[in-house]
C-alpha cells in the first residue's frame, strides 16, 4: 500500500499539484493521464522515492517498489550485463526471457540495441527484484505491437499494484480500473473510476457542472461587489455607523465565502494550435527508392537486400519487431548512416521533413526559439514567439533550454519545425511517443489532412488505424515483406 498525504509539488517556483490526498492499494490498477509538463513524471518520481515533494509525505506499506522511467538512463560503456547487475545472477535468463531478449549477447553494448530493446531490458531490470508494486512511466514507447500485447496482459495479470503513465489509449482502456488527472489549471489531481474511455465521459460532465458553479459564484461576487460599492458610496455621503458595521461583515463574507474558495473554470483543454503540415505532391512522382540496401553491425546482418519505392502520396507504414531494423532503415533513407551496400535514391527536388525517434536532431544547449529560427527552410512569416505559443510554449518558455523540456515537450518543438517548412515527404519514427492524447489527436489530424507522402515507424494502434497507411511493410530477417 501506498499512503499519499496533503502532496505538493512545485519546477521553479510554479505549482504543479497541490494537497493531493489518495491511498494505492496493492491490487489497484490507476493510470495517470494530464497535458505535456502537467507533473506526471514528477509525480511518479515522488512516488518512486526518487524526488522529495515540496510538502506532504508518500508512505510506502509493505512493498517492494519497481520503477520503469520514460527516459533509460545508461552510459556508453554499458553493456547488457552491466546494465543488468542489480539483477541476481541465476534470475537474469529468467527476466531476459520473459520480456522477449532471450538470445541477446550479454556483452552488447546497450547504445547499441534499438529503443524498443532498450526498453524491454529495463523492464527486465525492473522485474529482476520481483516488484510487488510497478511504477511504469510511458512503458510502451518504442515497444513493438507483439511486446505492447504482453505488457497489457502482464499488467492485467501481476498481482500486485499498478500505476502507468501512459499516452497509449487501448492500453489505458484495457488495464486500468482508476485515473488520476494531473490538472495544471486547478493544480490538483482528480480522481476518476474506470478506464480511460469512461474517465473522458466522466470528466465532460464533471467540467459542465464545474462551469455551471462557477457561473453561479461569479453573479454572486458581481452581485455582492455591486452591493458594496453602492453602499461604500452612501456611506461616504451619509456617514453611518451601523452602515459600516454591515459593510464590514458583507466584505468577511465575499472574502470567506467567494474569493477564499473561488471556483476554477474549466477547460478548454489546451491543444496545440496551427498543426498545418505544408506539402504537396504529384500522384505520379517518385518520392524515394531504395534498391538492394545492407547493413551489417559485427556479425549481425541487419538489413539484407531491401529494396522499395514510394511514389505519389504513398502512406507507408514500416513494421517489424525491436531490433529488425527499421529506425536504420529510415536513417540510410536521410543520409544519416551509409548502407554497406545498396543504392538510394531520392527523387528530384524532393523535400523531406525527418521526424527521429530520440528526437537527436534538437540541440539541447539552444533555447527553444533559437532552435525554432535554426529551422531549415522556414516558410512562415509570422512571429516565431505566436507559432511557438501554439505548440504550448507562451511567455517565458521560448527561453527554456532544449535540454529542460520534458520529453512531451521536445516532440512539440520538433511538430512545431516540421509544420513550417514545406515537404513532399514525411520521414517519422514512432512520431507520437511521449505526446500527450490531446496533442496526438492533433497530430494525428494534421498528418491526415497532410499532402505529401509519409513513411512512418509506429506502434501506436490508435495512430496506426486513423491514417490509414496504404501499404505496410514489414521488415523481418533483414528483408521487405509486404503486408
Amino acid at each position: 500500500m501506498i499512503i499519499i498525504k496533503n502532496l505538493s509539488a512545485n519546477i521553479l517556483g510554479e505549482p504543479l499539484f497541490e494537497g493531493v490526498a489518495a491511498t494505492v492499494r496493492s491490487g489497484d490498477r490507476i493510470g495517470i493521464v494530464g497535458a505535456n509538463g502537467s507533473g506526471k513524471t514528477t509525480f511518479m518520481r515522488i512516488l518512486a522515492g526518487l524526488l522529495e515533494p515540496d510538502i506532504g509525505t508518500i508512505k510506502v506499506e509493505h512493498e517492494r517498489v519497481g520503477y520503469l522511467p520514460q527516459d533509460i538512463e545508461y552510459t556508453d560503456n554499458d553493456t547488457v550485463e552491466s546494465f543488468l547487475a542489480s539483477v541476481p545472477i541465476q534470475k537474469r535468463d529468467a527476466v531476459i526471457k520473459e520480456v522477449g531478449l532471450e538470445g541477446i549477447d550479454m556483452g552488447t553494448l546497450v547504445s547499441k540495441l534499438s529503443g524498443g530493446q532498450k526498453r524491454r531490458l529495463a523492464l527486465a531490470r525492473v522485474l529482476g527484484i520481483k516488484p510487488t508494486f510497478l511504477l511504469l512511466d510511458e512503458p510502451t514507447n518504442h515497444l513493438d505491437r507483439a511486446t505492447i500485447n504482453w505488457l497489457e496482459e502482464f499488467i492485467r495479470d501481476f498481482r500486485g499494484g499498478v500505476v502507468l503513465i501512459s499516452h497509449d489509449r487501448s492500453l489505458l482502456d484495457g488495464t486500468v480500473q482508476k485515473i488520476f488527472e494531473i490538472d495544471p489549471r486547478a493544480q490538483i489531481v482528480k480522481e476518476y473510476t474506470g478506464n480511460y474511455s469512461s474517465y473522458l465521459i466522466e470528466r465532460e460532465k464533471r467540467d459542465q457542472l464545474q462551469n455551471e458553479a462557477y457561473d453561479r459564484q461569479q453573479r454572486e461576487k458581481k452581485r455582492l461587489e455591486a452591493w458594496l460599492a453602492r453602499k461604500r458610496e452612501e456611506s461616504s455621503v451619509h456617514a453611518d455607523p451601523s452602515k459600516g458595521k454591515m459593510i464590514r461583515a458583507k466584505e468577511k463574507y465575499l472574502q470567506r465565502e467567494i474569493l477564499d474558495k473561488e471556483i476554477v473554470r474549466a477547460g478548454p483543454h489546451k491543444r496545440i494550435r496551427g498543426a498545418n503540415l505544408k506539402g504537396e505532391v504529384a500522384s505520379a512522382k517518385l518520392i524515394c527508392r531504395l534498391t538492394a540496401i545492407a547493413k551489417k553491425f559485427g556479425d549481425t546482418n541487419v538489413l539484407r537486400n531491401v529494396s522499395f519505392e514510394v511514389r505519389g502520396k504513398e502512406r507507408v507504414l514500416l513494421t517489424g519487431v525491436n531490433g529488425s531494423g527499421k529506425t536504420t532503415l529510415l536513417k540510410i533513407l536521410m543520409g544519416k548512416m551509409e548502407p554497406d551496400s545498396g543504392v538510394v535514391k531520392v527523387g528530384d527536388n524532393v523535400s523531406i521533413g525527418y521526424f527521429a525517434q530520440e528526437q537527436e536532431s534538437l540541440d539541447l544547449k539552444k533555447t527553444v526559439l533559437d532552435e525554432f529560427l535554426d529551422t531549415p527552410n522556414l516558410v512562415s512569416k509570422k512571429d516565431p514567439r505566436a507559432i511557438l505559443g501554439g505548440f504550448l510554449f507562451s511567455d517565458h518558455d521560448v527561453f527554456k533550454k532544449v535540454s529542460s523540456l520534458s520529453l512531451g515537450e521536445r516532440v512539440r518543438l520538433v511538430f512545431a519545425k516540421l509544420t513550417n517548412q514545406r515537404n513532399e515527404l514525411l520521414v517519422l519514427d514512432e512520431p507520437t511517443n511521449h505526446l500527450d492524447i490531446p496533442s496526438r489527436e492533433v497530430i494525428e489530424s494534421a498528418l491526415m489532412e497532410y499532402e505529401g507522402s509519409i513513411i512512418a515507424v509506429s506502434h501506436d494502434r490508435f495512430f496506426v488505424d486513423k491514417l490509414g497507411f496504404d501499404k505496410t511493410l514489414e521488415l523481418k530477417s533483414g528483408l521487405i515483406q509486404y503486408v
